[in-house]
């Protein structure tokens, strides 16, 4: 990971009241080991959240997408400076509006990884703890202080902005917490809701298509193979009303949380972190059917993988099957 420019920016807030006050950064901060050891931090914890969505921005700009469109077309400080008072602006009177919410720090960061050149940010709380100091007594007494947890994060954005000038889709990652106290915050960043379940369910198609090795089958101690892999997944997400959730797959059949999580981020894959499959599109999982008037074809992924069934020229599907064609040559024998 190489950070580029970060700031911290706070908004002062208490829950049930209107007034909110801004304490803003005059500068961008140094980059030293204390703040990459930070950013490490907020970059894992967003992506182990459980919520995160891909999407884009809506059409009709804002105050957000205005001045982040600017940062990207003009990457410098103080462009970024810029984009990050001109945006904490907007949120400070989308706060205003939302009594039961409150503030925080908002850490605004460029940063590169995994070859990605982000633009995020992230909003932090703090919180009372308990800790223990020794006395000039050498006795134990009990203090207090004040910390930032940066293990779970209030609310996240992230943007890929090569994606961005690219124009290319799904550029947006947020952390979509379904609450009345927390639309302001997909309302602050612009973020387009629609539905993208069937997107998400043909990535996750192409990512398990994608697997050079398949977990451990836990009754032959085996990796699984490529067909009875897939049928696994479809009846644990069918089992679980169709609800994805990438760190749920990544525990059960890797027993690794993070497996999935860190895979899409690996391989710049667009696909929330949780999501509604579509039954039609998970059902090539198990197998696909093609039909052409009273051609019908129906066939696995183990078909392709195994060159049974395979693309000819111009028009031709070619099936290699010697059942299949012993009784093809019965019915015409």
């Amino acid at each position: 990971m190489k950070i580029k420019r970060i700031t911290i920016h706070q908004i002062k807030k208490k829950q049930g009241v209107s007034e909110a006050h801004l304490v803003a950064s005059d500068d961008l901060i140094p980059i030293d080991d204390k703040v990459e050891f930070l950013v490490e931090k907020l970059n894992d914890a967003f992506k182990k959240d459980e919520k995160v969505i891909r999407t884009e921005f809506i059409e009709d700009q804002d105050l957000f997408q205005k001045s982040l469109r600017r940062f990207a077309k003009d990457i410098n400080d103080d462009s970024f400076y810029k984009y990050t008072t001109t945006s904490i602006k907007r949120i400070k009177k989308l706060l205003q509006a939302t009594p039961l919410a409150t503030g925080g720090y908002f850490v605004y960061v460029n940063y590169k990884h995994r070859k990605i050149n982000y633009s995020g940010v992230f909003i932090v709380r703090d919180s009372e703890e308990v800790i223990f100091d020794r006395n000039d007594k050498n006795t134990f007494v009990v203090n207090k202080t004040t910390i930032i947890n940066t293990e779970k994060l209030a609310m996240a954005v992230r943007i890929d902005l090569d994606r961005l000038i690219k124009k290319q889709k799904r550029y947006l990652q947020f952390t979509h917490k379904l609450s009345s106290t927390s639309n302001y915050f997909s309302e602050w960043i612009e973020a387009d809701l629609l539905d993208k379940s069937a997107d998400d369910t043909k990535a996750l198609i192409s990512l398990i298509d994608g697997l050079t090795e398949f977990p451990i089958d836990p009754e032959t101690g085996d990796n699984f193979d490529s067909e009875k892999f897939r049928e696994k997944v479809f009846d644990y997400i069918n089992s679980s009303g169709r609800v994805v959730r990438l760190r749920e797959l990544g525990k059960t059949f890797w027993d690794d949380s993070d497996f999935l999580t860190d895979y899409i981020d690996e391989n710049d894959i667009s696909i929330s972190h949780q999501f509604q499959a579509v039954s039609t599109i998970l059902g090539r999982l198990k197998k696909y059917e093609l039909k052409s008037g009273k051609i019908k074809l129906s066939f696995s992924r183990a078909d392709i993988e195994s060159g049974r069934v395979d693309i000819g020229n111009d028009d031709q599907i070619i099936i290699t099957n010697e059942a299949l064609r012993t009784k093809f040559d019965e019915l015409y024998g």
